[in-house]
């Protein structure tokens, strides 16, 4: 049992759907014994566990906020069975298997159902809905492209979703949902990334694609000061309030990014350039 359980697992509080209703089994360490769980579901159990360890030394992140709020994992959800982990306001949802399995048998591993940055990815959301006001609409472009930034700093991986293939003889993943800065060795992403402001704001580009605008320009910011600084930039603006009061724009983001990197010369220059780069900068204008 990976020894973040007794700390972190501690902000983990475990949900079962079933037919009868939502069992509650508890926190992470209590719930993982459970003997109705699969092997999937305790992984899962631990990725969050781990996400949460992630974004608490990385970011200084306690549960899903600066003060130790906790979040629920709720296991066979019906929805995500079908269409993938998603998260709401202080829960992330994960279904009874691999919903990437019906649509690739072969290359989808069915028993995987939150790998560990995805599970970042999710959490970020949960963090990003503590800060929203409830009464606004997300902009769910930048929402995914946040937690997909999130997710690609906190683990050091570029791609996201991996996990979730089964992999061939020389230990690369078949597949994976995005590739986000760099291109990486694993099979055939799902689903592309927009990497201008003009493709991201096209008519008609799907929230996930539109978002990968956010990890482009946090992958050119990364290249110019590191991996540490680029993270401490992101969750500035992950932090920052007036980023998220209507819901969030290109326009507030931009402008968040520009605050976040006033802490001295180089990082503000890094994230002029990466504005001028990703051409998010007339998102300003």
């Amino acid at each position: 049992m990976p020894t973040a359980l007794s700390t972190d697992g501690a902000r983990v509080r475990v949900r079962l759907h079933t037919a009868q209703g939502d069992i509650d089994l508890g926190r992470a360490d209590v719930a993982r014994r459970d003997k109705r769980l699969t092997r999937g579901e305790r992984d899962a159990i631990d990725s969050l566990v781990e996400a949460i360890r992630l974004l608490r030394t990385r970011n200084q992140l306690l549960g899903i906020d600066d003060v130790g709020t906790g979040v629920a994992l709720l296991l066979r959800d019906a929805e995500a069975t079908s269409g993938g982990p998603y998260a709401t306001s202080g829960q992330i949802a994960v279904g009874a298997t691999n919903a990437l399995t019906s649509r690739s048998k072969v290359r989808a591993n069915p028993n995987v159902l939150l790998p560990v940055d995805t599970a970042v990815h999710e959490l970020t959301h949960v963090t990003q809905f503590a800060r929203m006001p409830e009464t606004v609409t997300p902009n769910s472009a930048i929402m995914e492209g946040i937690a997909d930034a999130a997710a690609m700093l906190a683990t050091g991986d570029d791609t996201l979703g991996e996990g979730y293939f089964r992999t061939d003889a020389t230990g690369a993943h078949r597949g994976s949902i995005r590739d986000l800065g760099r291109h990486d060795v694993h099979g055939p992403a799902v689903g592309p990334t927009s990497r201008t402001y003009a493709a991201a704001t096209a008519p008609g580009v799907e929230p996930h694609e539109a978002g990968g605008l956010v990890s482009t320009f946090v992958a050119a910011l990364r290249a110019s000061v590191g991996r540490a600084r680029a993270e401490r930039v992101l969750w500035a603006v992950i932090r920052d309030s007036s980023a998220w009061k209507t819901g969030g724009s290109w326009a507030l983001l931009a402008a968040a990014f520009q605050r976040a990197g006033n802490t001295d010369d180089a990082t503000g220059a890094a994230v002029s350039a990466a504005l001028a780069q990703t051409g998010l900068a007339a998102a300003l204008r």
